[in-house]
C-alpha cells in the first residue's frame, strides 16, 4: 500500500472510531487528505443544541470551540480545532442565518 493510500485510510478509521466515540448522529464528517472535517448541519438542532453538539466533539479532540465572526453565508461560525488518533480535527456550525 502506498503511503498516500495508507495515510487516508488511517483517516478514514480515526473519523469512523471519532464519530463512534461521540455518538452523536447527523454530522457530516469528511475525511480529508490531510485533516477529518466534521460539521454539525443546521438540521441537527437549534443554535444552542449544535454548539453543545461542538463542543462534546471538541472535548474529544483535546480542544476548546470558540466563535468566529467573518462575515460570509453564514455571518457566524462556531470552530474547534484538535486532534483525534494522531490525526488533526476540524469541527464547525453555523450559528446565524443570514436575512
Amino acid at each position: 500500500m502506498s503511503p498516500v493510500l495508507a495515510a487516508q485510510v488511517r483517516l478514514i478509521r480515526a473519523a469512523a472510531d471519532f464519530i463512534e466515540q461521540a455518538g452523536i448522529e447527523d454530522l457530516a464528517v469528511c475525511p480529508g487528505p490531510d485533516e477529518i472535517v466534521i460539521q454539525v448541519p443546521g438540521h441537527a438542532g437549534d443554535i444552542p443544541a449544535r454548539a453543545a453538539m461542538v463542543a462534546r466533539l471538541a472535548a474529544i479532540a483535546g480542544c476548546e470551540p470558540a466563535p468566529d465572526h467573518r462575515p460570509g453565508t453564514t455571518r457566524g461560525w462556531i470552530f474547534a480545532r484538535g486532534l483525534f488518533a494522531g490525526c488533526p480535527v476540524r469541527i464547525y456550525t453555523p450559528v446565524t442565518e443570514e436575512p
